[in-house]
């Protein structure tokens, strides 16, 4: 594993909630769970539930709505009548009753936020006319809802799953979270996502009710419109957008070497400027380095080329023997001031094709750790680092946890374009 990953993991999980995550953390102290007011059975049955998911995993869809009115569209779409469905930011409003509504009187909605001041009412306004205010659950669907207030967010496990034995089995849920903690946190809401249906799985290997889970996040939204499946670009059922687009980069996960080195002709241009983060020996980097100069890997004079970049030093030193016509740099991929600063060392004459702004053209990334089915939020924060500062047009990660996320997470705006048949 790289060394920064354990430390970056600690504090994410430590930043993103009292309660580590399942995913990455260590067990918990059970002073712990009693100080916060928690059953120590989570420990067992986080620990558990993680270790049965396996192919039901891609299988619950994550649907990212930029809007309330996508939201309600979407729990139109994939909620059922009799499901059991939880609702978390819950403010009582379009998208509660959509839930409330499209459920029906068979079903069973857990409606939960946050303990709130309420904001003094202006008639006409529309923040205030789009916030719960005292007292509306009340007669808020009592035939179908339960509303449970909690002191903060990282409360939401006890609301959902165990005030009530034997614990409930949802069959989706829906999620607002700049309504919970007043911002849109990717990183949080993923990890949230996560968890759910860690808690949500039963005893046997296929046993999760859950099929859907509705978020409403811009930035999650902004990433499954970009994000792609690798075998889905090598088939050519998908092609990634290759315009530039505002810094945002597309993204490709790719699930072991072949798969990682056959998207190279789908990705890389001739005079592209790119990069290899975790080359090792650089045969991946050859390969790059080739497509990008049309096929002739001698060719000095040519635009483009690729640049290998590992951690070890010693790898380095063996990848310059045996490919002396390419380039390498002893460098952390976590560092992307310093991969800006080798393209400078290495292409400083040279623009990126795809725009002269950009440090590279497309970044391929295999670094351990990042490459299997753990590691998750750790490689998107990769990801966003290297879409935000180098700016390059493609992204190709090898990474079975971005993979599975390019399979799951679906952006609802797409959704709707092919269901209405827009192009």
């Amino acid at each position: 594993m790289h060394p920064r990953l354990n430390k970056i993991a600690y504090h994410i999980a430590y930043l993103l909630c009292p309660i580590p995550l399942y995913a990455f953390s260590p067990p918990i102290r059970p002073s712990v769970y009693r100080q916060i007011g928690l059953p120590l059975t989570l420990r067992y049955a986080t620990h558990d539930a993680a270790q049965s998911i396996k192919q039901k995993r891609g299988d619950i869809k994550w649907i990212a709505c930029s809007s309330t009115l996508e939201v309600n569209r979407a729990i139109e779409k994939y909620v059922q009548e009799g499901d059991v469905v939880a609702e978390l930011g819950s403010q009582l409003r379009d998208s509660s009753v959509t839930l409330c509504e499209t459920i029906g009187p068979n079903g069973k909605a857990m409606l939960v936020d946050i303990e709130r001041k309420f904001p003094k009412e202006k008639e006409g306004q529309k923040r205030t006319n789009n916030m719960r205010t005292y007292g509306n659950e009340k007669d808020f669907y009592t035939d179908r809802a339960t509303f449970v207030e909690t002191k903060g967010f990282e409360f939401w496990r006890e609301a959902l799953f165990f005030r009530e034995t034997p614990k409930p089995k949802y069959n989706g849920l829906v999620v607002d979270m700049s309504s919970v903690v007043g911002n849109d946190l990717d990183l949080t809401c993923i990890s949230l996502v996560k968890e759910f249906i860690a808690l949500n799985h039963g005893s046997g290997e296929n046993d999760n009710h859950c099929r859907v889970v509705i978020v409403k996040s811009g930035s999650l939204h902004n990433l499954a419109r970009r994000l792609y499946h690798a075998q889905r670009i090598i088939s050519g059922a998908q092609s990634p957008e290759h315009q530039h687009n505002g810094g945002h980069s597309s993204i490709i996960g790719a699930v072991g070497v072949k798969q990682y080195r056959e998207t190279i002709p789908f990705v890389v241009r001739k005079g592209d400027i790119c990069v290899e983060v975790g080359c090792h020996l650089g045969t991946t980097t050859t390969l790059i380095d080739k497509a990008a100069n049309g096929g002739d890997e001698n060719n000095s004079e040519a635009s483009g080329g690729c640049l290998g970049v590992d951690i070890g030093s010693h790898i380095i030193k063996s990848a310059r023997k045996k490919y002396t016509h390419l380039s390498f740099e002893v460098g952390d991929g976590f560092k992307t001031g310093e991969l800006a600063r080798m393209k400078e060392k290495h292409f400083r004459n040279k623009s990126c094709s795809s725009n002269k702004d950009s440090t590279y053209d497309v970044v391929y990334v295999d670094i351990g750790g990042l490459s299997g089915s753990d590691g998750l939020l750790e490689a998107i924060s990769l990801l966003a680092s290297i879409s935000n500062s180098l700016e390059p047009r493609c992204i190709v990660i090898k990474s079975m946890c971005i993979r599975r996320l390019s399979s799951c997470l679906v952006p609802f705006s797409k959704v709707w374009q092919e269901e209405k048949g827009f192009s």
